[in-house]
């Protein structure tokens, strides 16, 4: 397995989470449950495509799932992912995030030809370094001509609880906002695809996911507001499909080949 990990260009910063660029060969198919995280996934296939929940394809994006996601590949795999943050995929996408929910979509359905070009580009880009500049270009310039507005209160929102690591209380969150936790869960189905708690549970997720094997599994549980470490590997059990310690440490920015 090759992968490379970085941080995408300033001038996306929460727009986008970040990049890999990655290959993978095997003696035959291989089947895997992909955790689940707070990002949509957007993968731009470099080789033969996947297999995403039995239905074949090729570039797609991923809307947020609460669950592992079963993902095959036929004994090879070269793609460059980058996720979204759900309240930016209407303007970069298209759609708001919520059409995208429990949902795999080809690219091209959303980007029409663009997939196809961006795909070429990133093929012919010598190394990883390149390929992500090429991420830094197009998305920067499509969020400069973005095709639909991003909701401000929904923004806000995410934002919001992004920087809580998913810990803030769904009631404070729209006490922040000035309003009531329905017309909250009315706005984050519609944009975001599934409601503030479930929200809050995988972005909670994915932020502990991140950090297990840097600190003792009893102190992340404290920290990220697990009832207790048993608690914390049920979560990981019911949305990752595994427990932490089957989850490899991978610091952001890191390049990982083995």
């Amino acid at each position: 397995m090759y992968l490379i990990r970085s941080r995408p260009h300033e001038a996306l910063s929460g727009v986008v989470g970040g990049y890999a660029d990655f290959a993978e060969h095997t003696d035959g198919p291989r089947e895997t449950g992909e955790a689940p995280g707070g990002g949509v996934v957007v993968i731009v296939d470099l080789d033969a495509g996947w297999t995403v929940e039995g239905e074949r394809f090729g570039s797609f994006a991923g809307g947020l799932y609460a669950r592992p996601v079963r993902v095959r590949h036929e004994g090879s795999s070269r793609g460059v992912q980058f996720d979204l943050e759900p309240p930016a995929v209407r303007g970069l996408l298209g759609v708001p995030a919520g059409e995208l929910a429990e949902r795999t979509v080809r690219l091209e359905d959303l980007l029409g030809a663009e997939a196809a070009r961006l795909a070429e580009r990133l093929h012919a880009a010598p190394h990883a370094e390149a390929r992500f500049a090429v991420l830094d270009e197009v998305l920067v310039g499509a969020l400069a001509e973005a095709r639909a507005p991003v909701r401000p209160d929904v923004e806000h929102a995410w934002s919001l609880l992004r920087a809580s690591g998913g810990r803030m209380r769904i009631g404070a969150l729209a006490e922040r906002l000035g309003c009531s936790r329905r017309h909250l869960a009315k706005q984050f189905q519609r944009e975001v695809g599934v409601s503030p708690k479930v929200a809050a549970r995988l972005i909670r997720f994915e932020a502990v996911r991140h950090q297990v094997g840097s600190a003792p599994l009893v102190r992340l549980a404290a920290e990220y507001g697990f009832a207790d470490q048993a608690h914390l590997a049920r979560e990981f059990r019911a949305l990752g499909g595994a427990s932490p310690t089957e989850f490899p440490f991978v610091q952001d920015g890191a390049a990982d080949r083995a």
